[in-house]
This record gives C-alpha cells, sequence and structure tokens, in this order.
C-alpha cells in the first residue's frame, strides 16, 4: 500500500512527518527561486551558487515552518495538551494535537505561539541580513528572503479564519465571551469559511486578470481553508456525540477467525465470495495471530493462491494496532484514522473480543445525531 506520508523520526519527542504533496512545493520553491528570484536579483552569482542557494534557502523556510508548528506543539505539551505529531504538506505545516484545550486561554497562548515564532525569526533573518557586510554574497540574500518569508508567514497565520492561528485566536476570544467551545468553534468556522471565499473569488480574479499561476494558488490556499473550517467544526460535533462511550458498545463481537494453514485460494472462495467481510482474524485455537485483509491477499498472484496460506501473508498482531473493550470510541475512530485502517481487533487480557471497523462508529454516529435532534 502506498504511504502518503513518511515519518523523518521525531523531534523532541514529537514525531515528524512529511506528506508527499510537500515534496511538490519544495521543487516548486526551489525552482522558482533558482530559476527567476535569485538570477534577476543577483546575475554576477554563478548556476552552481543560485541552486545551492536556492537548495538551502528551500530547506530553511521548511524548517522556518517547523519551527512554527513547534511553537504551537511545545506550548500545548506544556500545558497537559497531547501533541501526536507534526506533518510538512503542501500548504506548509500542522500540529496534530489530540485534544481540545481546557480554557479560552489555552487556545489563545497555543494560537499566538506559532505566529511568534515565526516573527522572531523574521526579526533574526533580517538582523543577519542588516549586520553583514557584503549584501550580494548568499547568506545575506539567503537571510533577506527568509526574514520577508516568515514575516508573511507570521502574520498570514494571524487572519481570523479557523482553523488558522487567527482563527483560533477568534475562537478564544467568542469561547471567553460565551463559555461554550463548539458554539465558538461554530462560528469561528463560519468566519473562516468567509475568509476561504475571499481567497477563492481573488484567485479567480487575478487568474482571469491573466496571471494564472498565482490565481490558481490562491484559489487552492481557500479551497483548502473552506474544507478545514468545515472538518474541524464536524470533527468537534462527532467528538461532542462519542464522549461517553466505549469501543465495547459497538464492536463487533462474533469475529470469524481463520486458521493459519488455510490456503488462499480456499479462503476467496469458501469464506470471501459472496460476502461483505473484508478482513479476518488469524487464530491459533483462542489465541489471536493477527490479520488479514484484501489488501493482504491482492499482494499474492492469483496464480499461487493455491500455493501460498494465509500464516505466509497475514499481518501479525504485534504489527497491528488493537483497542480494548474500554477505550474511548472517539479514541478508537482517532487511531484508524491516523493509521489509514478501516478495523481493530479489540482485545482484552491476550484474547480476542471481537471487532470494531469505521462502519461500526459512523453507524453509532448517525443513531446518537438521530437521538439528539429527536431531544
Amino acid at each position: 500500500m502506498f504511504k502518503t506520508r513518511l515519518s523523518l523520526g521525531k523531534v523532541l519527542g514529537i514525531p515528524l512527518r512529511i506528506d508527499v504533496s510537500w515534496l511538490f512545493i519544495f521543487v516548486w520553491v526551489t525552482w522558482s527561486l533558482a530559476g527567476s528570484y535569485f538570477p534577476e536579483r543577483y546575475p554576477s552569482w554563478s548556476m552552481a551558487t543560485v541552486w545551492g542557494v536556492a537548495v538551502a534557502t528551500s530547506l530553511l523556510f521548511f524548517a522556518s515552518v517547523l519551527l512554527h508548528e513547534l511553537g504551537h506543539s511545545l506550548v500545548a505539551r506544556a500545558q497537559g495538551v497531547p501533541v501526536e505529531s507534526i506533518t510538512l504538506f503542501i500548504f506548509g505545516g500542522a500540529a496534530q494535537i489530540s485534544d481540545e484545550p481546557a480554557t479560552p486561554v489555552q487556545e489563545l497562548v497555543m494560537a499566538v505561539a506559532g505566529p511568534l515564532v515565526s516573527l522572531v525569526l523574521s526579526g533574526l533573518f533580517a538582523l543577519i541580513y542588516l549586520l553583514w557586510g557584503d549584501k550580494e554574497l548568499p547568506v545575506a540574500a539567503l537571510s533577506l528572503f527568509l526574514g520577508g518569508i516568515n514575516l508573511s508567514l507570521g502574520l498570514f497565520n494571524l487572519i481570523p479564519g479557523f482553523p488558522l492561528d487567527g482563527g483560533r485566536v477568534l475562537r478564544a476570544v467568542l469561547w471567553s465571551w460565551h463559555r461554550d467551545i463548539r458554539w465558538a468553534t461554530k462560528w469561528a468556522s463560519r468566519v473562516g469559511q468567509v475568509v476561504a471565499y475571499a481567497f477563492i473569488m481573488v484567485g479567480i480574479f487575478r487568474a482571469f486578470s491573466g496571471n494564472w499561476i498565482d490565481g490558481l494558488w490562491i484559489a487552492l490556499i481557500g479551497f483548502f481553508l473552506d474544507n478545514a473550517s468545515r472538518t474541524a467544526y464536524a470533527r468537534l460535533s462527532v467528538r461532542d456525540l462519542l464522549r461517553g462511550h466505549a469501543v465495547e458498545q459497538v464492536m463487533t463481537r462474533e469475529c470469524h477467525t481463520l486458521p493459519p494453514q488455510l490456503s488462499l485460494d480456499m479462503l476467496v472462495e469458501h469464506y470471501l465470495m459472496g460476502t461483505a467481510r473484508r478482513c479476518f482474524v488469524v487464530a491459533r485455537g483462542e489465541r489471536p495471530l493477527g490479520m488479514l485483509t484484501i489488501h493482504n491477499i491482492r499482494q499474492v498472484p492469483r496464480v499461487d493462491w493455491p500455493f501460498t496460506h494465509v500464516e505466509d501473508v497475514f499481518t501479525p498482531l504485534d504489527q497491528l494496532r488493537t483497542v480494548g473493550p474500554l477505550t474511548p470510541l472517539w479514541d478508537a475512530l482517532e487511531e484508524m484514522t491516523s493509521e489509514g485502517v478501516n478495523q481493530l481487533p479489540v482485545l482484552e487480557d491476550g484474547k480476542l473480543k471481537g471487532m470494531v471497523t469505521r462502519e461500526d462508529v459512523i453507524t453509532f454516529i448517525h443513531g446518537e445525531a438521530k437521538r439528539v435532534v429527536a431531544q
């Protein structure tokens, strides 16, 4: 299975990931810097210097984005709010904070930490540029660009469009005023959608004015903000619906198990054909060994199915994420989302108790939503 996110280890104990879309923007920024920005401003530079400074500038730019997100993450962690990871992607970066802040003050402090880091970086790079003797040297040129881009990054994130940092500041203010985080999130999201529509309209106008690249990019940012605003509010709504509910309330208790010595052709013929099952637990007696999915089967050529057994292709239990019956339902859904899977085995004292699937959770959410509306 093709992974869209690559792990780069940890930074200060926080997992760092890069989405494949980041590679596109890295190439685009480097190409823009080497193709026009530096050659036009520093015509005396050699091509080797131009490309070397362009690559270094791109790397430092994304290091600046990483520091911006670390600002959010470290402040969140200092306040007891868990941080799952930081991901760099096409529109910059995002800190995956697994819980909502407990108070409006926490929200405000966490929100302003990132832009503050960017503004400090802007000042540092500007100082390096001003103190450097020869403004034509690569270090001075690099510092000038990074000072400006960090200033733009800090100010852009202060736009009151949720879930941008400025939108989170707005939510903190609304939350403090109305004392209801869901109400504050709803209105901050609506403001975020207005900001997104403004970006889209400006992008379309610039595109039809002849500046297609900038116009398209601005419009894409608008579409991203609109989707992010809607998703953030929906996420909080779903979390409220699942609050207080555990995996045992929705899990499937009758799990179909497979013996490890079963051949794949027999599996497909007798267990898969004519059913809606897409995954099976592999067990020896009552001891679960792992899980077999459609993806595992597809990795084996059809001609080899008679000679390949379940034990040859299944995913061992120690490589799987599992949950317990009392695991909060929201945590299980987050686990499935972060791991990109549709089901999780439910274990208790080393024994298989059932399976929780994304479909189970979605069905439960629909039921809870109808119940809330009916009240």
